[in-house]
């Protein structure tokens, strides 16, 4: 009886202390990241994701890009203006295809949790980083096909004046093969 009592008295204060500790924790920090999503031209059909994780933190959010014609091969590259990291980095080719260098890897569109409830808040605005002929596209038509993704809800939440940014990859480009081309969305959160 006595082990059963000093038992007993032992977890409820190490239950205590433990609550105690929990309580006390600092918060971390937010951290600085990136979400760019694939979404298919054609059908505005979401593809996948890639959240690049930054170490610094910024006040602002600018993506610049490099681009090089493709009189043969060309290039887009895309960066984050403020620790001058590369976010996107794709070749372009006239009268051929093109591929994606970076990111390496998409997670997979299967891989993204919906959600039934949209985060209250004001729809977006888009800026579109890398469009040479000013064509005019329904971006919120685009966006539509992840406006219902958990992450970009999160994304959104914590930044929801900040604006979705966006441009059209095209792989080729001369005859050029639209069923290749994709949206890219870039979110800051």
């Amino acid at each position: 009886m006595k082990y059963l009592l000093l038992l007993t008295v032992i977890f409820f204060q190490v239950s205590c202390v433990s609550d105690s500790i929990s309580n006390n924790s600092i918060t971390p920090v937010a951290t600085n990241k990136v979400l760019l999503l694939k979404v298919n031209f054609e059908n505005n059909a979401f593809e996948g994701g890639h959240e690049a994780v930054f170490p610094n933190s910024t006040s602002t959010f600018t993506v610049t890009n490099q681009f090089v014609p493709p009189s043969d091969f060309g290039n887009i590259k895309l960066f984050y203006n403020e620790l001058n990291a590369k976010l996107f980095d794709g070749d372009i080719i006239w009268m051929g295809d093109g591929q994606i260098h970076f990111p390496t890897s998409f997670l997979p569109a299967s891989q993204y949790n919906y959600i039934n409830t949209l985060v209250p808040i004001p729809d977006p605005l888009f800026e579109n980083i890398y469009n040479p002929n000013n064509t005019n596209y329904n971006y919120s038509q685009i966006f539509d096909s992840i406006r219902y993704l958990g992450i970009v809800n999160e994304y959104r939440g914590s930044n929801p004046n900040a604006s979705v940014k966006l441009f059209l990859y095209t792989p080729g480009v001369g005859v050029g093969d639209p069923t290749k081309w994709k949206w890219i969305f870039i979110i800051k959160n």
